[in-house]
């Protein structure tokens, strides 16, 4: 609990983004002849009486408690020296090795992921993990505080982002197989039929070797957007270019990807191709080796040569809704 002095102390503190300044007088006077909603989990202690966190936090800060989640608000008043209901776990007692993130809900997850989103829109991320970096060399205890205060790099920012991280890890796998479902009644011709069950997840099991087989087309798809180096990306391009190059089932080979960038990447790039599978299986390495031999060919070459027959497709025309994240 905090001592009289303490509780006219301002606290700094960021919420979804947002600055704020706060001490606990300030609460006590804003929260004065309000009628506590029902308690659910957490709660703060004001002149004795008990509030839900986000009923007062909301309140003392005026926002929207959507904005914010209940976490949030019990880190924000025990930092104001407030009485509030414990944290999941004890304070000052390590959590124990493994201990995942809890379940939130629905409304707690979204408040987490906008709190995330308005972070990362400030500044590019590189930019700001760089400045941050240079900001602290030389840097006291007191001082790191503050830099990374000022960062917006919160324990409120931590914990939104273990929520999200834990609730939307997998939004690529779930982007990955709705543009393919998405995308089969715009590509399918007359007459053609899915013959293999599709591969939607991420990655490829022995018995699906392609993400979409069908009586008349073998296609891989590659769904993220180019933002950089994408070095990563690239490798990946590539292997799924050897490997449609090298299929020998008498159907068109397809590569669809997101844009113009990758299909011009795979004409003019003169990076080696044995360079750029060195990251990709043993077996894709070997079946390219004894494809094409050992001898170094640049990719625009290997596509000129070899994969010329490979059709470069883009995802955007037949699902017009991933092109807004070229935007």
């Amino acid at each position: 609990m905090a001592t009289p002095d303490e509780l006219d102390t301002d606290v700094r503190f960021t919420l979804n983004g947002r600055p704020f300044t706060l001490n606990a007088l300030a609460v006590a006077a804003r929260l004065r002849g309000r009628t506590p909603e029902p308690i659910h989990t957490h709660w703060v202690s004001v002149d004795g009486v008990r509030f839900p966190v986000k009923q007062a936090l909301e309140i003392a800060l005026q926002v929207d408690r959507a904005s914010f989640t209940s976490q949030s608000a019990l880190g924000c008043f025990r930092r104001l020296g407030l009485v509030t209901s414990e944290f999941s776990r004890l304070p000052g007692r390590p959590a124990r090795r493994g201990t995942r993130t809890p379940w939130v809900g629905v409304d707690e997850a979204g408040a987490a992921f906008a709190s995330l989103v308005a972070f990362l829109r400030r500044s590019p991320l590189t930019d700001g993990i760089g400045a941050l970096e240079h900001a602290l060399v030389s840097a006291d205890a007191h001082r790191a505080r503050e830099v990374a205060h000022d960062a917006g790099l919160t324990e409120e920012l931590l914990r939104s982002a273990l929520i999200v991280r834990r609730d939307v890890g997998r939004v690529s796998d779930v982007i990955h197989a709705t543009v393919i479902a998405l995308a089969l009644p715009a590509v399918l011709e007359e007459g053609e039929r899915v013959v293999q069950r599709p591969s939607l997840g991420p990655g490829n099991d022995p018995a699906r070797t392609f993400d979409l087989e069908t009586n008349m087309r073998v296609a891989e798809f590659k769904v993220a957007v180019w933002s950089g180096g994408d070095m990563m990306r690239k490798r990946g391009l590539v292997a799924d270019l050897v490997h449609l190059a090298m299929n020998n089932r008498g159907r068109r080979p397809e590569l669809w990807a997101v844009g113009e960038e990758p299909a011009y990447f795979l004409r003019t790039s003169a990076s080696p191709v044995g360079e750029l599978l060195a990251r990709s299986s043993p077996h894709l390495q070997r079946q390219f080796a004894h494809r094409y031999g050992t001898a170094a060919i640049t990719l625009r070459d290997f596509v000129s040569r070899h994969a010329g027959h490979v059709q470069l497709c883009d995802i955007t025309e037949v699902v017009p809704e991933v092109a807004e994240a070229l935007s």
